[in-house]
């Protein structure tokens, strides 16, 4: 299994939240730098999540491309992916795929377009959840009634890169993993990716027994729980 760092960019700055509560968690610094360091650290995967583009308050496309010219083998980007030319304009960047949450569950349609003109290999599903089982979309502030197992058979049936799972209750809190992500994993056709609350080895030991392909680290990695662990 794969470790990858995450970069959350708002206003500028590489940061770290709670629960992806604004104004929470900690500041990095220059998301590009930060960037150039986890990549001279031996990683050769990141994760990028455009804050501002997913509250709708400009997009840090600028930053995303230079961090894609670092060298990184591949690039994730996500964060208010919502409409073709958004999707387009990141894989233009040089992102290796995009991940999206709101729109295949609220808009198929327009996430099926999407898909169509890019493709679904270049697709992940993030598969935000709660401790009921239930997706959040919107910046994790609306329970749509979705149950995890249902968003993978919908994963499941666009035939995609994969999904990722991201425990929202434990998200940038260090406080330990969903103890159901091996349930449903083992669900999932492609790859299996999660995030939230991961914060010692023995996390990542269960997320590898439970199948999962990528861990993305964010908290842990920066306050150097897990910074410099590339593989399980």
């Amino acid at each position: 299994m794969k470790v990858i760092p995450s970069i959350d960019i708002s206003q500028g700055k590489a940061v770290k939240r709670i629960r992806g509560k604004s104004g929470s968690g900690i500041e990095v610094g220059d998301p590009f730098e930060v960037a150039k360091q986890i990549f001279s650290t031996g990683y050769d995967s990141i994760h990028v999540v455009d804050l501002d583009g997913a509250e709708g308050k400009g997009r840090n496309l600028s930053v995303i491309k230079r961090i894609c010219e670092i060298g990184f083998s591949s690039v994730q980007v996500g964060g208010g992916i919502r409409d073709l030319d958004v999707a387009t304009s990141v894989i233009k960047a040089g992102a290796s795929s995009i991940v999206m949450s709101t729109l295949p569950f609220l808009e198929e349609p327009k996430f099926l377009e999407i898909k169509r003109n890019i493709g679904g290999e270049k697709i992940l599903v993030s598969l935000d959840y709660n401790s009921q089982g239930k997706i959040m979309v919107r910046g994790w502030s609306i329970d749509i009634n979705v149950s995890v197992t249902e968003a993978i058979e919908k994963s499941n049936a666009w035939n995609l890169m994969g999904v990722v799972f991201t425990y929202v209750e434990n998200e940038g809190t260090k406080k330990g993993i969903d103890p159901n992500v091996g349930r449903y994993a083992r669900l999932v056709k492609g790859i299996k990716e999660y995030a939230g609350g991961i914060s010692t080895m023995d996390d990542l030991k269960t997320l590898k027994e439970s199948k999962i392909d990528y861990a993305i680290v964010g908290m842990a990695f920066y306050t150097n729980s897990l910074k410099g662990v590339i593989n399980v």
